[in-house]
């Protein structure tokens, strides 16, 4: 006898493809408008082409990254697959949204010139999202074009976040500066930190994430992880190597080629933060790495900036924000 529910799932199956077949050219036809969309960006550009490095995108002014971010870098990385005029450096370059870190790590763009950085924000309203594309021009600084461009709810995928969290906005916000009152007073004394995305990066599971640090003057360092449910550890110096300096002007990075371990990053997904406290003087004491540290990560942090010379507690800070996605 022939089972009746062969033609239904016949028909479910059916129309699985006919909703993927649609997807994938609703998919294709928004990538060819993003497309022309970047390449009516360049019509000013004095040359006939360019080599562009794709930094980040972050929610509004809070430099924060969200689930969109990715996706919509996934979006531009595939647009940018189909223009004539700009050819896509294939790295994240960090490097290129601070210039005091993109002095430091020239090799990190190899032989190839990169002459531009296509970077952006975005904002949530009424379900759409309003996205701001800026391309700038890396050997001179100056803006090449900026532009807005709009994304309808029916393109985004279903259940998306959009916008940071009241917990991240929080949480940044209070790890922000933890130094207080022992923060550097003198203006020449600074630190630069980015992860090898740039500001507010995304990663999916899997992934491995690295630092690039610079400073300004010799300094004692030390680098701290807050995961995903608001636990802080010390991260470096750890177990593996580091010698809890940095010298004026180095390009550091963490880990370092020669670290016996990689930062590879998976679940629990959500934001997470690294923040580098650089000192003066010697710090008085010193965490066990990689081991959770006690109370919320505002004050399990500052318990760790006590000096061994109060006649040098300056401080100097940087912070680093990243999401993990599956």
């Amino acid at each position: 006898m022939r089972s009746r529910a062969a033609p239904r799932r016949f028909l479910a199956v059916m129309t699985l493809l006919c909703a993927a077949a649609l997807a994938g050219a609703q998919s294709n036809s928004r990538s060819m408008e993003l497309s022309a969309f970047l390449e009516s960006m360049t019509v000013d550009y004095y040359k006939p082409s360019m080599t562009a490095a794709l930094g980040s995108f972050t929610y509004a002014d809070t430099q924060l990254p969200t689930p969109f971010s990715r996706w919509l870098e996934d979006e531009l990385r595939q647009a940018l697959s189909k223009t004539a005029k700009i050819k896509l450096f294939d790295k994240q370059v960090a490097a290129a949204m601070d210039p005091s870190i993109r002095e430091k790590y020239k090799d990190f763009f190899g032989a190839e010139t990169v002459d531009s950085l296509i970077y952006g924000k975005y904002k949530s309203d009424g379900g759409s999202v309003f996205v701001t594309i800026s391309i700038t021009d890396l050997s001179t600084g100056q803006l090449i074009a900026e532009r807005p461009v709009v994304f309808a709810p029916t393109q985004l995928p279903q259940g998306m976040r959009v916008a940071p969290t009241m917990q991240t906005i929080q949480a940044a916000s209070s790890l922000a500066s933890l130094a207080g009152g022992a923060a550097s007073s003198d203006a020449s004394f600074t630190l630069s930190m980015a992860t090898d995305r740039g500001i507010g990066a995304t990663y999916r599971d899997g992934e491995n994430l690295s630092l690039l640090i610079t400073c300004s003057k010799d300094a004692y360092l030390k680098i701290y992880h807050v995961d995903v449910n608001g636990v802080a550890q010390l991260i470096w110096p750890n177990r593996f190597g580091g010698s809890g300096r940095i010298a004026k002007g180095e390009a550091m990075r963490f880990p370092a080629e020669s670290d016996r371990f990689t930062y590879k990053l998976g679940a629990p997904y959500g934001t997470e933060y690294i923040k580098a406290i650089a000192s003066l003087a010697p710090f008085q004491t010193m965490e066990p790495d990689f081991s959770d540290l006690e109370g919320p990560p505002v004050l399990a942090i500052t318990r760790g900036l006590s000096v061994e010379s109060t006649n040098a507690a300056q401080h100097a800070e940087a912070m680093a924000v990243y999401e993990i996605l599956p």
